[in-house]
C-alpha cells in the first residue's frame, strides 16, 4: 500500500524478523522530495519506526506506551482516538500547507473490547467497526472545520479482514479466502467528483500508492501497482489477477505459505493441495475446482510465478526477546523462525484446528492461567509434535510455575525443531545451571553463540548469550566486552531494549568494584525499562553495601509504583529483597499491602 510493490519485490514478508529497506521509497518519501509535508500516526507496536515504515515522514507518532511489567494487547495498541488526536494536531499545525497524512488504526482487533457508546451491537467485533467508522468520522470533521476537506484526495481501506471461522480460522494470517482479503478501498476525490460511484472489478492494494502519486501530479515509475485514475473517470478496472500471499504458516508454524491470485470470477490458492474457487456462483468457496478446472488453476499458478511466488524468500531476522513478546500479545504468535526451508511442508488447511488451540494456550499464558496453559500446550503438542512454537511456549510457561525438570525437556524439543534460535538456548542453558549442570549448560551456551555469530555477526542475542556466560563462568571482564557488543549490535538494529541487559553490565562492574560504573548502569536499566526487577533489585543491592539504606529501600519499592498493574510476583520480590536487606519492618509493612491486595496468596500471610 505505501509503496505501491507486491512483497517479493519490497521484501517484508511477515510482522515479525524483517524491516523496509531503505532503497524502497515509500508514499511519504516520494511526496516529501515533491515538497509536501509528511506526517503519520499509528496505534499498534507492529508499525513501530524500526520496522522501517516510518522512512520519509516529517512526524511519525508511534508512542504506544508499554505501562507494566508484562506485555497485554492493552500495552501494545492505543485507543485510535488517541492516535487520531495526534494527526489532526499535526495537520493543524501545517496552516494549509500541502500534506501527504497517514493514519493506521488497531480497530477492529481481537480481543474485540468496543468503548460504551458502542456496545449495544450483537457482535462485540461489530461494535469495534462501528467505533473504527466514528473515528474516521473524528478525522474527516476536523479536516472540513479547517476548510481541507473539499481539496482533499482521501482513500480509505484495510489490511484485512477476520475468518471468524469461516474456513475454522478465527482471526487472520493463515488463510487467503473473501473472508480475509476482500477488503473496502474508498477514494473521495477534491470537490465530491464522482461522490457516490461504486466501481464493480478487482483492483489491488498496491495500486494505491501509484494512484495517489498520479493524482497528486507526481510521477512514479517502477511499480508493481498500476493508478485508477482511469476507473475514477468511468474506465472498468483492468480484468487481470489480483496478488495475495501469507508466510505466516511458514515462519510461525512450520507449515506452506500460500499464494493466491483473484481476477473477477476466480481465486485461485497455491498451496500443497492447490484450491479453485468460482466466485461467480461460490462467493463461500466451499467447492474446490482446481481438478475439474485444471486449465484454469495453471494459468492463474503461472502468473503467480511471474509475479515471485516461485521465488526463494528471505530468511527473517532474529528477534530480541521482548519484541516477540509484545507481538504475541498482539496475536502475532511464536518467533519467526529461521529453520530450513527445504523439504515439502504441511498444508495449512490440515492443522487449522491444532493452531486455534495453541492460540487458546498462548491466551491461557498470557491471562496468568499458568496451569491450564499446559494443559492445552500438552494437547497441542501431543497431536502437534512438530510445532516448534508450542514447545517454546511450553516450556516458558512451565518455567514460570517452577517445573524445571518438564521446563528443560520441552526447550530440548524447542531446539532439536529449530537449532539456529538463540532463546531456547539460552534458556535451556540456565535451567540446566540451575540443575547443577554448571559447566555443560555454560560450554553448550557458548558454543551455540559462537556458531550463530559466524553465520550473522548482527545477532543480538548471540553476543548477550556469549556475554551471561563469561558472566556467569566470572569471566566480567569478558562479559562486559560481550555485554557492549550486544549493545552495539542492537543499537544497529534499531529495534528494542534488550531485557537485563544493563543490569548484566551493572553486575559485572560492581563485582569488578566498579561501583559509580555499576550505579549508573542499573539507572539505565530502569529508565529503560522502570519495572525491571534485576534493574531496581541490583540497584537497591549496590545502594546497602555503600550504607545508603534509605535509597536501597526506595529503589527497591519503586519496583510496584512503576508497574500500574502489579501482581503477586511483584510485591513479593519487594518483601524478600526488603528482608535481604535487614529491614524487617519493611518487609512486614509490604507483606501487609500484598495480604490485603491477593488475600488468597498463601506467601503473605502471617
Amino acid at each position: 500500500m505505501l509503496t505501491g510493490l507486491l512483497p517479493p519485490h519490497h521484501g517484508v514478508r511477515d510482522n515479525i524478523g524483517f524491516r523496509l529497506a531503505p532503497e524502497h521509497a515509500t508514499l511519504a518519501t516520494r511526496f516529501r522530495a515533491a515538497g509536501l509535508r509528511t506526517g503519520g500516526a499509528v496505534s499498534a507496536y507492529v508499525l513501530r519506526t524500526s520496522t522501517g515504515i516510518a522512512q520519509g515522514f516529517d512526524f511519525y507518532d508511534d508512542a504506544i506506551e508499554v505501562t507494566g511489567g508484562t506485555e497485554s494487547i492493552g500495552n501494545l495498541q492505543r485507543d485510535g482516538a488517541v492516535t487520531v488526536a495526534a494527526l489532526s494536531q499535526w495537520i493543524a499545525e501545517q496552516k494549509g500547507a500541502r500534506v501527504f497524512a497517514f493514519l493506521h488504526l488497531y480497530e477492529p482487533h481481537s480481543p474485540y473490547t468496543p468503548p460504551p457508546q458502542h456496545r449495544g451491537h450483537a457482535l462485540p467485533y461489530d461494535g469495534e467497526i462501528a467505533y473504527a467508522d466514528e473515528l474516521v468520522g473524528r478525522l474527516l470533521d476536523g479536516l472540513q472545520a479547517a476548510g481541507l476537506y473539499d481539496r482533499a484526495i482521501i482513500a480509505l481501506t484495510s489490511d484485512h479482514g477476520e475468518g471468524l471461522r469461516d474456513h475454522g480460522e478465527d482471526e487472520h494470517g493463515i488463510f487467503l479466502y473473501r473472508e480475509a482479503v476482500h477488503v473496502p478501498l474508498v477514494l473521495r476525490l477534491p470537490r465530491g467528483l464522482r461522490a457516490g460511484a461504486r466501481v464493480r472489478g478487482t483492483v489491488a492494494q498496491d495500486d494505491i500508492a501509484p494512484t495517489l502519486l498520479d493524482l497528486a501530479g507526481i510521477a512514479a515509475s517502477g511499480l508493481d501497482g498500476v493508478s485508477l485514475r482511469g476507473v475514477l473517470s468511468g474506465a472498468a478496472p483492468a480484468s487481470g489477477p489480483v496478488y495475495s500471499e501469507t508466510f505466516f504458516p511458514r515462519y510461525h508454524l512450520g507449515w506452506s505459505e500460500l499464494f493466491a491470485a483473484t481476477d473477477d470470477r476466480y481465486r485461485y490458492v497455491r498451496a500443497p493441495r492447490p484450491e479453485l474457487f468460482d466466485l461467480s456462483t461460490d462467493g463461500g468457496e466451499k467447492r474446490n475446482l482446481a481438478d475439474e478446472r485444471a486449465a484454469v488453476a495453471a494459468s492463474m499458478n503461472r502468473w503467480l510465478e511471474q509475479r515471485g511466488a516461485a521465488a526463494a524468500a528471505s530468511a527473517p531476522e532474529e528477534v530480541p526477546a521482548d519484541v516477540r513478546e509484545k507481538l504475541a500479545a498482539l496475536g502475532y504468535v511464536g518467533t519467526a523462525s529461521t529453520r530450513s526451508s527445504s523439504g515439502a511442508r504441511p498444508d495449512p488447511k490440515d492443522h487449522i484446528a491444532a493452531y486455534e488451540d495453541f492460540k487458546a494456550g498462548l491466551s491461557l499464558r498470557l491471562a496468568g492461567r499458568r496451569t491450564e496453559a499446559v494443559e492445552q500446550l500438552r494437547k497441542v503438542v501431543a497431536s502437534n509434535p512438530d510445532l516448534r512454537d508450542a514447545w517454546e511456549i511450553l516450556g516458558a510457561t512451565l518455567v514460570e510455575l517452577d517445573r524445571k525438570k518438564e521446563a528443560v525437556e520441552a526447550f530440548d524439543r524447542t531446539i532439536a525443531l529449530d537449532p539456529t534460535s538463540a532463546e531456547p538456548h539460552l534458556e535451556l542453558a540456565r535451567l540446566l545451571v540451575l540443575d547443577g549442570r554448571r559447566d555443560a549448560a555454560l560450554e553448550q551456551a557458548a558454543e551455540y553463540a559462537r556458531r550463530s555469530l559466524e553465520a550473522d555477526p548482527r545477532r543480538v542475542m548471540s553476543h548477550f548469550a556469549l556475554g551471561v556466560v563469561a558472566q556467569r563462568a566470572g569471566r566480567y571482564e569478558e562479559a562486559l566486552a560481550a555485554f557492549r557488543r550486544t549493545e552495539e549490535a542492537n543499537r544497529l538494529q534499531k529495534d528494542s531494549v534488550v531485557l537485563g541487559l544493563h543490569a548484566r553490565m551493572a553486575d559485572c562492574l560492581a563485582r569488578l568494584g566498579r561501583d559509580a560504573d555499576a550505579e549508573r548502569e542499573f539507572q539505565a536499566e530502569i529508565r529503560a525499562v522502570p519495572w525491571s526487577r534485576e534493574g531496581r533489585v541490583g540497584l537497591a543491592m549496590l545502594y546497602r553495601s555503600q550504607g545508603r539504606d534509605a535509597e536501597a529501600r526506595t529503589a527497591v519499592e519503586g519496583l510496584v509504583d512503576a508497574a500500574p498493574r502489579p501482581d503477586p510476583e511483584t510485591y513479593w520480590t519487594v518483601i524478600k529483597t526488603l528482608s535481604v536487606l535487614g529491614d524487617a519492618a519493611a518487609a512486614r509493612e509490604w507483606a501487609a499491602r500484598a495480604r490485603a491486595r491477593f488475600p488468597r496468596d498463601a506467601r503473605f500471610r502471617p
